[in-house]
């Protein structure tokens, strides 16, 4: 079976990437490609960033054999394959559950994976990952066993975070289906070691360089802000001494001056903004109204669930679970976005649990109620890839049509950074990122990057004699927009005043240069 289970998931995903089509949800995707295969820097390179330098240098060694093939992406759908390929088998294959049970999970599953495809990212990719070797952690084969852990810990080396959160939504049925087996909890304890080692190897690699150290923990603190609800309601009046607003709201909006907001700077940010109120974090509670039908038909079948157990045991930890999810969900977003692809990470292994403590009972209502939420649940997944696919064509026709041709008109050896607009990179084919130069010195978390070196660190890089950036042809010639509050900021703490000068434009964007004014 399990053969017939792998060649239906490599059929599936070539379907669904053909059909969506694939492309990437943001633009980090593309970045890290771009790094990894060198068209960034010039040499491929294993500092991703966001993704252990482990899976970085496995991607250089691929790189190294031919850049022909785009392997960052190539690497994410077989490891989609597999994964799917382990979950649905271990549906398969469970015992007691009837077959509609089984059924019904599959299909809200394979629509949750479509969902992902339609917007592949790095965070999705590791929660399908760690979700597939958390259920082969389920199985009795210790063959099985081993086998999860190798998954979580490769979960773990593309993002860390997201394994973490997957693995401890899991971690609950984990320890109730072992319970005091000790023995079973070997895999785990190796499994644990492997995952910190491999995060203390990835730490190390950064700290011995002082430049990837300081943009590292610069880049750590930023991210922070960028994705804090909180940051945004911070007060001009109540910024740290010495931080100017208008450079504070540039930062919110992903365009840092990495030496007016350095890293003692940003770290005093972070600080202040930690001491918000928690009577103004709770107003962060009402951006979960987004996943309001989601949550509601999670909620109903747990409740379902709690109400139809015969089973004391698992009625106890059903409402223990309840709780527990529903307190992670709301420390989730007093200080943070849940952000689509985070609470994706949350419902595959919510489902996986689900399955896993469905009561043995067979009554019709239970069958019916079960049946009725898993499948509006798999129907509103339906609607959202429909539309998402739009949006998705949508974004890549802008990239086609308006975007793309523009920057095919940059001279060769010329470096772009985008500010104030929407530059859909993460749209271009994911199969074969082009090595067009795009080096996004003031774009968030590439600021400080030693892959920069020696520009990208302040708003000085953008009067390069080769930088060219890319704007809206209209919405650069606002005053209150990005573009001119960057030309004031450089005049303001560099005493260089600026003009923006036309190179090449369409009706819907511009590429433009700044110039010194009086400059010939």
């Amino acid at each position: 079976m399990k053969y017939i289970v792998l060649a239906f998931n490599i059929a599936y995903f070539a379907v669904m990437a053909l059909a969506l089509p694939l492309s990437f949800e943001e633009n980090d995707d593309v970045m890290m490609a771009m790094i990894a295969n060198g068209s960034y820097s010039g040499t491929p390179d294993f500092h991703l960033v966001y993704i252990n330098v482990i899976y970085g240098w496995f991607l250089t060694l691929l790189y190294g054999l031919t850049t022909a093939v785009e392997w960052y992406t190539v690497s994410f759908a077989v490891l989609h394959i597999l994964s799917m390929s382990v979950v649905s088998y271990c549906i398969l294959t469970t015992a007691n559950r009837a077959w509609w049970e089984k059924i019904l999970w599959l299909i809200a599953l394979y629509v949750l994976w479509a969902r992902i495809i339609v917007d592949l990212q790095f965070t999705t990719t590791a929660g399908l990952v760690c979700l597939a070797g958390c259920m082969l952690l389920l199985r009795e084969s210790p063959k099985a066993r081993w086998s999860g852990v190798v998954m979580v810990i490769i979960a773990a080396l593309i993002r860390f975070f997201a394994a973490g959160l997957v693995g401890l939504l899991m971690a609950p049925i984990i320890v109730f289906t072992y319970r005091l087996r000790w023995r079973k909890y070997i895999a785990v304890v190796v499994m644990l070691t492997a995952v910190v080692g491999c995060r203390i190897a990835n730490q190390q690699v950064y700290d011995r360089e002082p430049e990837w150290k300081y943009y590292r923990a610069y880049n750590q603190l930023r991210a922070q802000l960028n994705d804090n609800p909180n940051a945004y309601r911070l007060a001009s009046s109540r910024l740290p001494e010495g931080i100017d607003p208008v450079d504070y709201r540039l930062l919110l909006r992903f365009i840092p001056d990495g030496e007016q907001i350095d890293l003692q700077a940003i770290r005093q940010l972070s600080a202040t903004v930690g001491e918000v109120p928690f009577m103004q974090q709770i107003g962060n509670l009402q951006r979960l109204k987004k996943y309001a039908v989601e949550m509601t038909l999670l909620a109903a079948l747990l409740v379902l669930m709690i109400l139809t157990t015969g089973n004391k045991e698992k009625f106890v930890f059903l409402l223990v679970y309840a709780a527990f999810i529903t307190l992670l969900i709301i420390h989730v977003s007093l200080d943070g976005f849940l952000k689509n692809r985070v609470f994706l990470c949350m419902l595959l292994p919510l489902l996986g649990t689900y399955f896993a403590l469905l009561p043995n009972t067979t009554g019709l209502k239970r069958r019916w109620g079960i049946g009725i939420a898993m499948i509006v649940l798999s129907g509103w997944y339906v609607y959202q890839i429909h539309n998402e696919r739009i949006t998705s064509a949508h974004a890549r026709y802008i990239w086609d049509m308006w975007q793309k041709p523009l920057l095919e008109h940059v001279p060769d050896g010329a470096r772009i950074t985008t500010i104030g607009t929407y530059m859909a990179v993460e749209s271009m084919n994911p199969w074969h990122i082009w090595p067009y130069p795009f080096y996004k010195y003031t774009l968030g978390w590439l600021t400080w990057s030693p892959l920069n070196k020696p520009l990208g660190h302040s708003y000085r890089a953008l009067l390069s004699e080769n930088m060219y950036i890319f704007t809206d042809y209209n919405g650069y010639q606002q005053p209150r927009t990005a573009l001119p509050r960057v030309c004031e900021q450089i005049e303001k703490h560099y005493g260089v005043p600026t003009r923006i000068v036309w190179k090449c434009h369409n009706h819907r964007y511009a590429v433009v240069k700044l110039e010194i004014e009086g400059k010939k």
